[in-house]
């Protein structure tokens, strides 16, 4: 009983960093302004005639759609996109496992690879650049797909910039889950970063100051913020339900 309460506290204080987390949004979401594109160009224009070029920053949130001359390939799908992330996990069964019982499948990463890209937001008013680089990315899911395997003990792949080669000793492979995330051309976003014009370019990038999130999210800040409070409400339900385990749990080990 004793090492039951013990994990509950553990759980609980982990569910209470994360209902940390969401509040952190929260509050950034909250901080940014939102603008449009067209309301960033003036301001700009603005500081930059009576401060110079290269002096202006401003925590915003910004909404368009993703544009780009020269798109990215998605490794598997080959999608035209500003983002894309593609993980291969090879799914096993431990020795002497049941193979009709899914709970004996076991899955482990065998190949990641992310990339990104330069590229425009834009909208009635105009286009502004958007540097993704330490941007927390939300895509979209395009492939999620498990393929037999035809050698149950070694694994080749040459996919652009995925090269594989592996081996597995006893474990027989139940087959290879494709994965794979992007974020293409023509899709609606909501941006919360800094805007700047460092460089004399308007762009939008990852902000300078701590605790100032950069994020690409595909949900608009109304949807956006009601997420976030609803998985803070969960993560604070759970929290204390686990504390209040544990506290009973430590009672009925100590009488």
């Amino acid at each position: 009983m004793g090492v039951f309460a013990h994990l509950c506290l553990m759980g609980s204080a982990l569910l209470f960093a994360l209902e940390g987390y969401y509040r952190l949004k929260l509050k950034e979401m909250k901080v940014a302004s939102s603008s449009s594109i067209g309301e960033l160009q003036q301001c700009q224009r603005q500081v930059a005639q009576e401060m110079g070029s290269g002096s202006w920053r401003e925590y915003v949130q910004v909404f368009g759609q993703v544009a780009t001359s020269q798109p990215l390939l998605s490794e598997v799908k080959r999608i035209p996109c500003v983002y894309y992330k593609t993980i291969i996990s090879r799914e096993y069964k431990k020795e002497g496992g049941d193979r009709r019982n899914p709970r004996e499948r076991h899955s482990e990463i065998i190949g990641r690879h992310e990339q990104s890209t330069l590229f425009f937001l834009r909208d009635q008013q105009g286009q502004i650049e958007v540097n993704p680089l330490g941007a927390e990315i939300e895509a979209v899911q395009v492939l999620d797909e498990l393929r037999p395997a035809d050698k149950p003990h070694s694994f080749s792949l040459s996919l652009g910039f995925l090269s594989l080669n592996w081996r597995f000793g006893n474990t027989p492979t139940l087959g290879y889950r494709y994965q794979e995330w992007v974020l293409p051309l023509g899709q609606p976003v909501s941006v919360v970063g800094m805007a700047s014009d460092q460089g004399g370019v308007l762009r939008l990038q990852k902000p300078q100051s701590r605790g100032q999130k950069f994020i690409i999210s595909l949900s608009f800040e109304d949807q956006l913020i009601q997420e976030y409070k609803q998985q803070r409400r969960k993560m604070t339900y759970a929290s204390l339900s686990a504390a209040l385990c544990g506290v009973c749990g430590l009672v009925l080990a100590l009488f």
